[in-house]
């Protein structure tokens, strides 16, 4: 049957007096238009503005990660981390109103070579970091950030002694992780501030939870034979997506396919997760089923008992049409963002009820003038 008279044998079939439906009809190649009644639908907002949501679904309860928000540390949040961490609440939310358990984990980035850089800075701005009972004096983490970054970009010494530093702190010197527990700290208060304003519950997991994972992982890895020499790197095929994942790098380093595939194991295998779901810009989509694939190859995802899903967004572009980076420093504040968008509401908010109060309020301030 072609789908026009599908559609038609629909319409027949159809149950009438719902109360539900005014009227169905079939358009074009077979598409079903539905008018519901208007009085069902006044009926129902009512309900829900009176009485509110009364029933979740019945489910069967699981217990769901949501990976979401995951700024990086050392760098002020900007406005394309909004999407994911409004995103990842909402279907958080939606989720325990289901009653379901769900873990809400913010996947920070605080390791690597970016923290090197910064402890090199510390060492040169605050000497005296590392002595007890110090309080670093640091309250502008973005532009501390960003004339780290310059040095790191144009003096070679700079730039050597930063790559030092990032050695210590992997060693896990004492001096060098006090100062990175600094620079994470201030970069915690910031960040709280805009998870409290936007009423965003969400729990801190950094890339470093997962460095010791990462070294387990690349083991039992090797003792499957999962991992192919390529160049110098060691790389793992999955089994459906046409690009690997490149587990150790040719310097002998760990990679973000690395931390994933650890935190995807750690959070099967630790923390019990039936369902996982990562929010990220739709740019990510390849890495993340790059992950999947390579998991349930390994035998660390069996896909028939574990749900993963990568919720995708568009990306936020500045005026260069070119995707939000916090590698330079030079963002759009989310906090400024949510300063300007506070103001505009208020003003709006106050010049309409001006309005209603006194309709000659509009003739009184001319344009251009402040009410």
């Amino acid at each position: 049957m072609n789908p026009r008279a599908v559609a038609d044998q629909i319409l027949k079939n159809f149950p009438s007096g719902t109360g539900v439906v005014e009227n169905l009809e079939v358009a074009g190649p077979g598409f079903i238009n539905i008018r519901l009644c208007n009085k069902f639908l006044e009926e129902e907002i009512q309900m829900l503005f009176v009485n509110g949501v009364q029933h979740a679904p019945l489910v069967i309860p699981q217990k769901v990660l949501v990976d979401f928000s995951s700024p990086n540390v050392a760098k002020e949040m900007h406005v394309g981390h909004l999407r994911s961490t409004i995103i990842g609440d909402s279907i958080s939310r939606l989720m325990e109103f289901l009653g379901h358990d769900v873990l809400r984990i913010n996947h920070v980035g605080d390791w690597g070579t970016q923290f090197g850089m910064l402890i090199a800075q510390l060492q040169d701005k605050f000497p005296d970091y590392h002595k007890e009972g110090y309080t670093l004096p640091l309250s502008d983490l973005q532009a501390f950030y960003r004339e780290s970054k310059q040095r790191f970009d144009s003096e070679e010494e700079f730039k050597k002694r930063a790559y030092a530093c990032t050695v210590q702190l992997q060693s896990k010197k004492p001096e060098y992780i006090k100062g990175w527990k600094m620079i994470c700290d201030v970069s915690r208060k910031e960040f709280s501030k805009i998870y409290e304003r936007l009423g965003v519950v969400v729990f801190e997991r950094g890339e470093s939870f997962y460095q010791d994972l990462m070294k387990s992982l690349v083991e039992f890895l090797k003792s499957k034979n999962y991992l192919l020499e390529d160049e110098g790197r060691y790389i793992m095929w999955g089994n459906k997506e046409k690009l690997p994942l490149t587990v150790i790098k040719s310097d002998g380093g760990f990679t973000y396919d690395t931390s994933d595939l650890a935190a995807i194991r750690q959070r099967i295998e630790v923390e019990k997760a039936t369902w996982i779901i990562y929010v990220t810009d739709a740019g990510q989509a390849t890495h993340f089923y790059s992950i999947f694939d390579c998991a349930a190859k390994a035998g660390i995802l069996d896909p028939v008992k574990i749900r993963v899903d990568h919720v995708g967004f568009g990306v936020v572009l500045g005026d260069d049409k070119k995707k939000f980076k916090t590698r330079s420093g030079d963002t759009v504040r989310l906090l400024e963002l949510l300063d300007e968008g506070s103001l505009v509401y208020f003003i709006k908010f106050n010049l309409t009820q001006s309005i209603l109060i006194n309709p000659d309020f509009r003739t009184e301030a001319s344009c251009g003038q402040t009410p």
